[in-house]
């Protein structure tokens, strides 16, 4: 398999990814929205800021990815850089639920509930992500060993 096919491979299921994940994101901002504009201004102040700060921390995965992806695809994996994505995007998915249930506690005018956020599952996921961060500090610090001892 040559260089360029690796990378058109990569390309594509990258876009894939991400093409899912904005579906996901336009789902919920979609659901969101819907609620958003049968309600008063007043009412839906803390509905707004938690929704923001949701699609905000999305947004903030989908870059992460990306960012990785494009690492990758220059051939640099174990660098620092890789490291901190993969951390910031495992703190990043526990506060998801938190702020979903910080939504729930303080937006009583709308219905959460219809837009379901398993606690579980964000959980595992950014518990993996941080599995995978700790895997490349490992990578990091192995390549820094054989780097030293050439």
């Amino acid at each position: 398999m040559s260089k360029t096919s690796k990378n058109t491979s990569l390309g594509v299921i990258t876009g894939v990814f991400i093409f899912f994940l904005f579906l996901i994101g336009f789902k919920k901002f979609d659901e969101a929205y819907i609620q958003l504009k049968q309600s008063v201004v007043s009412e839906h102040i803390h509905a707004v800021l938690f929704y923001s700060l949701e699609l905000a921390v999305l947004i903030f995965i989908a870059y992460g990815v990306c960012k990785v992806i494009g690492n990758i695809n220059k051939q640099k994996f174990f660098v620092k850089i890789n490291y901190k994505l993969f951390y910031y995007m495992g703190v990043a998915l526990f506060f998801l639920p938190l702020l979903h249930e910080l939504g729930k506690a303080f937006d009583t005018a709308h219905d959460w509930e219809s837009i379901p956020m398993e606690i579980p599952v964000w959980s595992a996921i950014g518990a993996f992500l941080f599995i995978i961060a700790e895997i490349f500090r490992y990578g990091i610090r192995m390549k820094e060993d054989q780097d030293l001892t050439v």
